[in-house]
């Protein structure tokens, strides 16, 4: 499968007041971060021309009790990645949900010396390869999945990005 084959549909939800986003350029920036990460996309039984990403911005209280449900941590963190992995009519594969917390994403910046955009971009970067099957539990998948973002971030980063989140007025 070419490039240009591969179609990515990307839902966007916003449920935290604090924040606003502009939904076609973080759907622009998921798209840029799946067709790099197309190898991995196409490599999933199932997958034939198109899948689907869906991400959900919810506030700190929120993301704490995801967290504390799904991963049994009573904190806040950036994003958590939803695997689905199922054909949807119309839609093509469901890769999954991503959920983030833009208040965490710009903590995470602000203790890195990141911008905020390059941070959310990365955040992204590590939950799309979630979503294809990367994890970071044991020391060799960590380091494959570290490299594999650092590639796909870097390519990323050629681009220009228009921003695609500020904070609410």
């Amino acid at each position: 499968m070419k490039e240009s084959d591969l179609s990515i549909h990307c839902r966007v939800e916003l449920s935290d007041p604090g924040w606003q986003v502009d939904s076609k350029a973080l759907i622009a920036v998921v798209g840029r971060i799946a067709h790099c990460a197309q190898p991995e996309i196409i490599s999933i039984l199932g997958v034939r021309h198109a899948v689907a990403v869906s991400c959900y911005f919810i506030p700190g209280s929120q993301m704490r009790k995801l967290n504390r449900k799904h991963r049994g941590s009573d904190s806040i963190t950036d994003m958590l990645s939803f695997p689905l992995g199922y054909a949807a009519p119309g839609t093509g594969w469901m890769l999954g949900d991503i959920v983030i917390c833009m208040d965490a994403v710009e903590s995470k910046a602000i203790a890195r010396g990141n911008e905020l955009e390059d941070q959310l971009v990365f955040s992204l970067v590590h939950s799309v390869l979630h979503l294809v099957g990367f994890d970071h539990i044991e020391d060799r998948d960590r380091s494959l999945m570290e490299h594999r973002e650092e590639e796909i971030f870097a390519e990323i980063a050629q681009g220009h990005r228009p921003g695609v989140v500020r904070r609410s007025v």
